[in-house]
């Protein structure tokens, strides 16, 4: 019952927020070179077209590590009408599950493109990369990797 409640809540609360600025929900299939290899998924919540929150996790894959995490993105510079180039800065956390547990955090630099399939429906792919701290199990600095993804946005208004 509380479970049931509590996703109408939730569905009103986008519902309300729809009326009032676009909002986008979807989802995104990830990859990330140069940290850990393994492929990924996120549920995605827009409130605007230039800022993009998800929610991601990576897969255990070939003994690496499996890894939950957000991001949040803002893209201020963005070209094109129909086919968009997109240039950000956001922010990153990791919660990762390894041998020890860490946790991570630190900042992107999203470059993608987006195409505006039709007014509700946008495709998009994005390369972001990223460096950061790692707090957990010890404070250190984490080497560059790039997060990829590709996937798709339905626009609520």
């Amino acid at each position: 019952m509380k479970k049931k409640l509590l996703i109408i809540l939730a569905i009103f609360c986008i519902a309300g927020f729809a009326n009032v600025h676009a909002v986008g929900i979807g989802a995104q299939i990830n990859y990330s070179a140069g940290g850990i290899n393994a492929p990924g998924f996120s549920a995605l919540l827009s409130p605007s077209r230039d800022v993009h929150l998800a929610a991601n996790w990576y897969l255990p894959f070939n003994d690496e590590a499996g890894i939950i995490g957000i991001t949040a993105d803002y893209a201020p510079i963005s070209i094109g009408a129909g086919l968009r180039f997109t240039l950000g800065i956001g922010v990153f956390t990791n919660l990762v599950f390894d041998n020890n547990i860490g946790v991570t955090g630190g900042i992107r630099f999203p470059v993608g493109l987006s195409w505006q399939v039709r007014r509700n429906l946008e495709i998009f792919a994005h390369i972001a990369p990223s460096f950061g701290v790692e707090f957990l199990p010890s404070l250190d600095f984490s080497k560059l990797f790039y997060p990829s993804a590709i996937g798709a946005r339905f626009w609520l208004r």
